[in-house]
């Protein structure tokens, strides 16, 4: 049980103590801080905890908006994934990586909070009625087919022939939903791609799909034998969507990759809509467009006189050499685009996030004098990348400053000139 460490004046008017131990708020047995959150948007409620051992019942009453002002050590220990994905990410990490990066996670509550994917088959009904009770909306869940055989095969889960029923409930009960669909070729694209599409689209609460191509690495030793998504695969795939996009109201779209491996440039960021999947990839090309124009058009004319190195992924390296052509005329600048191969994880991974030290040391010419890095190379909130090296690290090798710039295109230009213009 949860155990109060922190009181605000009206916590403690309302008779709560430091070391109550929280057993049950409005009734329901406390799992965790959603539980709290959900309650503290009520004017009143009871809360029942222990305090000495001896159970204590406490009636809340407040204004609207008013924050109750508890702090407690909520448990929130991310629920361990039970599948064994024939594509499953973590199976293809290389070795010497953070511990965090090994643990597979598939847990409602952060799917909610951080708009993480899970796929259900971890959860219990009492699980799903709490979804609806807290009204924990939207979910984001990968369904990767519609089908329940070809699911777990994919999964290699039974439990995922819950997962429609699951999808059912929550939908009726007015829970929305964010999908995706990890495509690998010959298992579920073409025929079983458009029904997953259409069963999608027949379900209440679903509001968009992201259909994705399937990551592999090399380090795939003694896991399942799958198909890269090629050429041929890509414009297929996005052929089908794209009709599909047309006929279901704009309900589908392919991640950003499909395009770049077809060779096809992506729409404008109307046919996005409200950007829904953007951090599945979906749109990423057409919102950096976007952001960049933006704030180039913002930015003061510049005669910097400097070298910059552009630092990115291999599939992003040939569209940023337009970006940095602009960048040169506006900060009066010398630009060089830096496409990084990814032999940490093996040259089928393509895009900048997963972009180690280790490959930009073992690439990247020196002699910049700044380098330009997007912030999704870094683990969140950190100046680390995913090989566990710093940003000083690097910079002490290149003999440069990095600058690290929001993925999104927004900010290049400021960031750039207010870097130089505090060097002078």
């Amino acid at each position: 049980m949860p155990k109060i460490t922190g009181l605000s004046k009206i916590a403690k008017r309302m008779g709560f103590k430091l070391g109550d131990e929280i057993v049950r708020i409005g009734g329901y047995k406390v799992s965790d801080e959603l539980d709290y959150l959900y309650y503290d948007n009520e004017t009143s409620f009871e809360v029942e905890v222990l305090r000495g051992g001896k159970p204590k019942r406490i009636n809340v009453v407040k204004k609207v908006g008013q924050p109750l002002g508890i702090e407690a050590d909520w448990d929130m220990k991310p629920a361990v994934c039970k599948n064994k994905c024939i594509f499953c990410f973590v199976d293809q990490l290389p070795d010497g990586l953070r511990d965090s990066l090994y643990v597979k996670d598939d847990d409602y509550r952060f799917s909610f909070i951080s708009g993480s994917y899970v796929t259900l088959t971890n959860v219990t009904d009492e699980d799903i009625e709490r979804i609806i009770r807290l009204k924990l909306s939207p979910l984001y869940i990968s369904v990767h087919a519609f089908d329940d055989d070809v699911r777990q095969f994919i999964l290699k889960n039974p439990n995922t022939r819950k997962l429609k029923s699951y999808m059912k409930r929550l939908g009726e009960n007015g829970i929305k939903m964010h999908t995706q669909l990890v495509v690998v070729p010959e298992i579920n694209d073409g025929k079983v791609l458009e029904e997953s599409i259409r069963g999608l689209k027949s379900m209440d609460g679903v509001l968009s799909i992201a259909v994705v191509p399937v990551g592999l690495t090399a380090h795939r030793a003694r896991l399942a034998n799958l198909n890269f998504v090629d050429e041929k695969n890509a414009r297929q795939t996005i052929e089908l969507v794209e009709k599909l996009h047309v006929e279901l109201d704009g309900f589908c779209w392919c991640s950003d990759e499909y395009y770049v491996k077809a060779g096809l440039p992506v729409a404008e960021s109307a046919y996005y809509g409200s950007f829904d999947q953007i951090e599945n990839g979906v749109g990423l090309l057409a919102d950096f467009k976007e952001n960049f124009e933006y704030c180039l058009n913002e930015a003061d004319d510049a005669r910097l006189g400097k070298t910059i190195g552009l630092i990115t992924g291999v599939s992003f390296a040939p569209i940023l050499e337009g970006y940095a052509a602009r960048l040169q005329t506006k900060l009066g600048v010398r630009c060089k685009v830096f496409g990084v191969k990814n032999n940490f994880f093996g040259h089928s991974v393509t895009v900048a996030g997963l972009v180690t030290a280790t490959d930009i040391i073992a690439q990247v010419e020196r002699g910049a004098d700044a380098y330009v890095i997007p912030d999704n190379m870094l683990r969140e909130f950190t100046d680390t990348f995913l090989d566990s090296k710093s940003v000083k690290e690097v910079e002490d090798y290149l003999g440069a400053p990095i600058i690290v710039v929001p993925h999104d295109g927004s900010d290049m230009p400021r960031l750039i000139a207010e870097h130089f213009e505090k060097m002078q």
